[in-house]
């Protein structure tokens, strides 16, 4: 009676268990994730083949799939299939555990990463820190997106075998940068209009789509850079000597011609050499033709001299190269000497695009010349590019063209070089591999006979014996070009800005001449450009009568314009006007000359009635050192002038799971933080903003070999254990359950089931009930007889 007793008191204990797991599951109908629980039951100990009750061997979760509801709410996520969303719970001391939920009701937490609805942090595989090398930026105090960058230009999502990677790239408004070459300046010389710099732009977009394209289709495939083609074509000369003459090319089959340009005999840029008038005429006509070149979309053309030529070489014959060799070498020029040589130099802007030149000619009446085009390997083939070498090649060549080399032009009026002078140039560059800025300086000593070549060997040369480490700097950053006769200083690279400023020293000019007048002979070379003011010293003068007028040297003040003479000389008299003495009469007297400007020169004279022979035997003038401004219209950048952006983005899939950040700014993609978020079924995340999508992190999707030894901690959240063994990942959540977005897990919990387990076990509790007063009764009974 006594084991009846205990036997059913096991049954009452095991079927309140099995109740209180209903009443859990009832209780969580309605919890996102939820996975319903079951008594797994099992019969107790045995004795003489009589069992002794029940007993709760495991209250096991059942992982089967809920059903999915879509939620319309971005951040919401449910698994179909297999695996667990990972959260951690950090702390502020930094210590954090790990665990498991089907729930995926997240949120963006205060500090930007992606959580669930306690706080916990998601898992997975976030997106690594942008370096220097996942930026290319032509602007270098510029390094995330801003508003500023309105022109998307592409942006596309990679996945590799590995990892994962956006490719973004943005510009600034281009077409209302660009801005035409001065024809002055660059004719000749890949000299580009407003319109052809915006088209060359929308081109070369074209052309990186492509290439990032054909890399997203193939990105673990090999590599290869592009090259873009570079062809010369020559020109004879001998039949284009009047109006009416023409030269043509015919590029892809396409005729591009230029008439004869008229122009009178001059003397050359030399200085020596006179033109004829039929030689200055055929270099504006080749100047021409090579600019009606460079207005083609993609095209770019220079004039441009064989070094064979330039080194006396006996290959060449005619005014024109007659003939391309495999060793020749190509170098731009704009100087007269060079252009006459009737060469020139083709470029394709795309790299990798090849294009055809099939005749080249000169006509005169009824007689065609024909010149010839460079079919030997001194040419530059076009190659494609292929892979990420490709992508990398077309992106340079459009960061090329909306930005461009930044070039900063001096122009001859600018640096009035027809006078014996000193210079100094200070420049500074921000060194994107330093990190840091490099300011440094030259002088540069200018007589009267030299000229921007001169002032470009002084800049770009040691002397003899010597190492100036303002050369070797400026070789690093900077080239220096005579292009028709001004100094250009420009950037090697494109991605580099620089700040230079040109300076006139102080110079003294003493006047010529004898008593009675004296005459500086180039009065230009008083003032230079820039110059805002100038001293003059006079030495002490005695007069006939014995009065003394004291030695001055004073500041004549602010002269309005560099070379208003008229001005220069009335700032002269005023000084000799204020330079005094009292007479032994005690009459005021002042200095006895005048500052007066015949036929473009300043004069001093002595006035009438002056004693002879008391005119100073120095007079000078000292120019102050000013500021000489660039050329303002031809300075800038080569290409239309704006700021290129690429930043590519990567996620690593064999790194360590990390939270998943979702701010843009904290990831330094854009100085705006939020964006369109959203998920794909393997976990992709992306946010999109101003039309370009970034790939910023992986959700992590972990799986168990034994699901069911996970134990359950309350909150949604699952702990692993040893019966459940250790996680497991696969790169891109390969094999495992797929993401749901914009949708949830219902749970699994069946109500309706629940309700008859209840009455089931309700049953089953009444009849152990019933079997403990049954025992008991028997048990009275048996007590009764005894007594």
């Amino acid at each position: 009676m006594i084991g009846a007793l205990w036997t059913g008191i096991s049954g009452l204990a095991a079927q309140q268990k099995a109740l209180d797991n209903e009443s859990h599951n009832i209780a969580n109908v309605n919890t996102i994730g939820y996975k319903a629980s079951r008594i797994s039951f099992a019969d107790q100990m045995y004795q003489d083949r009589i069992g002794k009750g029940a007993k709760i061997l495991d209250a096991e979760k059942l992982y089967v799939q809920g059903n999915l509801k879509g939620t319309g709410v971005d951040y919401d996520m449910a698994l179909s299939g297999h695996g667990f969303f990972a959260v951690t719970n950090k702390s502020s001391t930094g210590t954090s555990e790990t665990y498991y939920t089907r729930a995926g009701n997240f949120r963006m937490g205060d500090n930007g990463t992606l959580q669930d609805a306690a706080g916990n942090e998601v898992q997975g595989w976030a997106m690594s820190t942008i370096t220097s090398d996942d930026r290319l930026s032509t602007n270098p105090n510029i390094n995330v997106f801003t508003s500023a960058y309105t022109e998307l230009l592409t942006s596309k999502i990679v996945t590799l075998s590995q990892s994962v990677e956006t490719y973004t790239a943005k510009a600034t408004n281009y077409e209302q940068t660009a801005k035409a070459d001065v024809s002055d300046v660059y004719s000749g010389y890949g000299l580009k209009n407003e319109a052809s710099k915006v088209n060359d732009v929308k081109a070369l977009v074209s052309n990186y789509s492509d290439a990032l394209s054909a890399y997203q289709d193939n990105p673990d495939g090999t590599s290869q850079s592009a090259q873009a083609q570079i062809s010369q074509v020559n020109f004879i000369g001998t039949d284009l000597t009047k109006e009416g003459d023409q030269i043509y090319v015919y590029i892809d089959g396409k005729k591009y011609s230029q008439n004869y340009i008229s122009e009178p005999s001059r003397t050359a840029d030399d200085g020596t050499t006179v033109l004829t008038d039929v030689e200055a005429s055929q270099i504006a006509t080749y100047k021409a033709l090579a600019d009606q070149i460079s207005k083609i979309t993609g095209f770019v053309a220079y004039t441009v001299t064989d070094e064979d030529i330039s080194r006396g070489g006996t290959t060449e014959t005619g005014s024109a190269v007659n003939s391309f060799e495999s060793f020749d070498t190509f170098t731009k020029s704009t100087k007269d000497a060079d252009v006459l040589h009737g060469m020139i130099q083709i470029q394709s802007m795309i790299p990798g695009q090849e294009f055809k030149i099939t005749e080249v000619a000169e006509v005169s009446g009824d007689t065609i010349v024909y010149g010839s085009f460079n079919e030997t390997t001194s040419a530059t083939t076009a190659q494609e590019g292929i892979g990420l070498g490709g992508l990398q090649s077309a992106r340079d060549a459009l960061a090329m063209a909306i930005s461009g080399n930044q070039r900063d032009v001096f122009t001859l009026q600018e640096l009035n070089l027809n006078n014996a002078d000193t210079y100094s140039f200070d420049f500074s560059v921000y060194d994107k591999d330093l990190e840091k800025t490099i300011n440094f300086g030259s002088a540069i000593s200018v007589s009267a006979t030299d000229d921007i070549d001169d002032i470009i060997t002084n800049l770009t040369t040691n002397a003899t014996g010597s190492t100036n480490i303002s050369v070797e700097n400026f070789n690093k950053y900077f080239t220096a070009k005579n292009i028709n006769g001004n100094l250009v200083i420009e950037a090697k690279e494109y991605d580099v800005e620089f700040s230079s400023e040109l300076y006139a020293n102080a110079q003294t000019y003493t006047a010529t001449g004898s008593a009675g007048s004296y005459t500086f002979d180039d009065t230009a070379a008083v003032l230079a450009n820039g110059q805002t003011s100038f001293t003059m010293t006079i030495p002490s003068i005695t007069l006939s009568d014995g009065t003394v007028l004291s030695a001055i040297t004073t500041t004549g003040g602010t002269i309005s314009s560099p070379r208003d003479l008229d001005t220069l000389a009335g700032k002269i008299n005023d000084i000799f006007s204020k330079n005094t003495a009292t007479n032994a009469s005690g009459t005021t007297v002042s200095m006895p000359y005048n500052a007066v400007v015949v036929n473009g020169e300043l004069i001093i004279q002595q006035t009438s009635g002056a004693p002879s022979g008391n005119f100073p035997s120095t007079l000078t003038i000292n120019k102050v050192a000013g500021g000489i401004d660039k050329n303002a219209d031809a300075s800038g950048r080569k290409g239309a002038g704006a700021e290129f952006l690429e930043i590519k983005t990567t996620l690593d899939q064999t790194s360590s799971q990390d939270s998943l950040q979702l701010r843009l700014d904290t990831l330094g993609i854009s100085d705006s933080a939020f964006g369109e978020f959203s998920v794909d079924a393997s976990g992709l995340i992306t946010m999109k903003q101003d039309g370009a999508e970034f790939a910023i992190g992986q959700v992590a999707i972990a799986l168990f070999n034994n699901e069911r030894g996970l134990d359950p901690m309350g909150n949604n959240l699952l702990a692993k254990t040893t019966q459940s063994g250790e996680p497991t990942y696969n790169i891109n959540n390969d094999r495992t359950a797929t993401i749901e977005s914009a949708t949830l897990e219902l749970s699994t919990a069946d109500l309706s089931e629940s309700l008859v387990n209840l009455m089931v076990f309700q049953r089953a509790f009444e009849a152990n009930a019933k079997s403990i007063t049954t025992s008991d009764q028997l048990l009275t009974t048996l007590i009764g007889l005894k007594r």
